[in-house]
């Protein structure tokens, strides 16, 4: 198996001859002129395309296109074709959902609809290599690890100002997009999908948007199959999970396990990091989720939400009054939303789980309240962690920050253990006057994840069955870290690093409204 830095290597080579394409003299100036404008600099990170294809595919089509240079030029778009639409028809469904500019979908989804008819369409091929080239650039770049790989995470999202196709629509229509086209709404936690947004009595104004998954199956993102994995990744259904005996057991890891732990928790951080940076108005959750689900599979990780209980996005995108476990979809994020990220990354055996809110764009002082109230109870309940600590005091403290600041606690969610196991003992709950038992040893494992309400905090779930948000329709805000209970105290095991972007716009002057 080749290592990340050769990766890179074949990558970049495999789009240098693709690049060079553009030199064929068969290809009009003018439109060799229109395609690099078009184009993404893959030294930029703004403006860039996700364009997915794989590298086999690219390397191959970058082979056919050297043999055709030879042949007349109303000949050559033969001996292109099938090619092409192998690269182009290789990921459509991220490209629309990624924001890919509508000129560009245009090309992609006539390369796959339709025969090339004549030599024109040869510039069409060379634009889309032209596209895939770039991109295998920033893939492998991302392969390669090190600060690359946030400017290749940053560039997959596309300029703002060139919103998918499907967002248009979206934006256009919200309660009654065109039923042609091929993605649909989750249902039934899941297990079902459906052309039409579900009746509900939504509290707030928020609605479900499609999760960008093909009518004709139920789609789930790929991991390579060298990739160690849970149980539930093909089932669905987490067996070693609700029989373990650490559903009842708070198990106490050793040295050894929590030196992997710190490692799995590393990806779990990392892909956070980078997720949260390509966060702005005009972007999809579903361009997000794509950007996790990458990072954690390019550093040998699993994404631990991928098919959990029927779950079908690699990590939860929270908006506004959703609570927590919103999917991924297509909605085009706004100016002044507030969005929560949650990521777990499975990792040589282990779980690591964090989340964080954050702003999009600029957001009202109501709202930055919120955010700041709900990270000063994730610390408060932090500040309780050590030997002997009992697990219900940590609710208590929580509930006073909350209460003292006009906002709320959340009561059917709770923090976890965690470790081998996704979810496990002890389970925490976050608010007062709780009947959580034990106390806290060294070597405990588990996560602490306040979720607070500006309003009432009760909550109800949308039909998807995953989707819980504010039943009065106030917004919420959360922040999660996975820790360890040592001697000394408490070990966040999922700590923010030097690099890890700023979340806390209350700290920030420039994103104050």
């Amino acid at each position: 198996m080749p290592t990340p830095a050769e990766e890179a290597a074949e990558a970049t080579a495999a789009a240098a001859d693709l690049l060079s394409a553009l030199a064929d003299p068969g290809v009009p100036e003018h439109l060799v002129a229109k395609v690099r404008a078009a184009a993404p600099d893959p030294e930029s990170p703004s403006g860039a395309v996700f364009f997915e294809a794989p590298l086999a595919a690219v390397k191959s089509l970058a082979t056919v296109m050297e043999r055709a240079k030879a042949l007349p030029a109303e000949s050559r778009y033969k001996a292109f074709a099938p090619k092409c639409r192998l690269v182009a028809g290789s990921d459509v469904e991220n490209a629309i959902g990624c924001g890919l500019p509508a000129a560009q979908v245009a090309m992609v989804t006539s390369l796959c609809a339709t025969p090339l008819a004549d030599a024109k369409q040869y510039a069409v091929v060379v634009s889309v290599a032209l596209a895939c080239g770039t991109n295998v650039v920033r893939g492998a770049s991302y392969a390669a690890g090190g600060d690359a790989v946030q400017a290749s995470v940053s560039s997959t999202v596309a300029d703002p100002a060139a919103p998918s196709v499907w967002a248009m629509k979206l934006k256009h229509d919200p309660k009654n997009p065109n039923p042609s086209e091929p993605w649909l709404y989750c249902l039934s936690r899941g297990r079902s999908r459906a052309e039409k947004m579900p009746g509900f009595n939504y509290a707030g104004p928020l609605r479900p948007a499609p999760i960008m998954t093909p009518r004709n199956k139920l789609h789930l993102r790929e991991v390579p199959a060298e990739i160690p994995r849970p149980d539930y990744a093909e089932t669905a259904d987490p067996v070693s999970e609700t029989e373990s005996k650490l559903q009842q057991i708070n198990y106490q890891y050793d040295a050894a396990q929590l030196k992997t732990l710190r490692e799995c928790c590393s990806v779990a951080r990392g892909a956070l990091d980078a997720t949260v940076r390509a966060v702005r108005p005009g972007v999809t959750t579903e361009a997000l989720d794509i950007i996790c689900h990458k990072y954690i599979v390019a550093h040998g990780g699993y994404p631990s939400p991928l098919n959990y209980y029927n779950f079908p996005k690699s990590c939860c995108t929270s908006v506004n009054e959703v609570i927590c476990h919103g999917i991924p979809d297509a909605r085009v994020l706004e100016e002044g939303d507030i969005l929560n990220v949650d990521v777990t990354a499975f990792y040589k055996g282990f779980h690591g789980d964090l989340n964080e809110t954050v702003p999009v764009g600029k957001c009202d002082e109501k709202s930055l309240k919120l955010m700041m109230t709900a990270y000063k109870c994730l610390q408060k309940g932090i500040e309780q962690v050590k030997p002997g600590g009992r697990y219900r005091d940590i609710g208590e403290e929580v509930t006073k920050v909350a209460h003292a600041r006009d906002a709320s606690v959340v009561k059917s969610y709770c923090g976890h253990g965690i470790g081998t196991l996704f979810h496990c003992a002890p389970n925490i709950p976050h608010y007062a006057k709780n009947k959580a038992v034990g106390t806290m040893k060294e070597g405990h494992v588990f996560t602490i994840e306040p979720m607070i309400n500006a309003g009432d905090y009760k909550d109800v779930t949308w039909p998807d069955g995953w989707t819980a948000v504010t039943k009065d329709g106030s917004r919420s805000a959360q922040y999660e870290h996975t820790m360890a209970v040592t001697a000394e105290g408490v070990e966040l095991l999922t700590a923010r690093t030097a690099t890890s972007p700023n979340v806390f716009p209350w700290s920030d002057p420039e994103s104050q409204p």
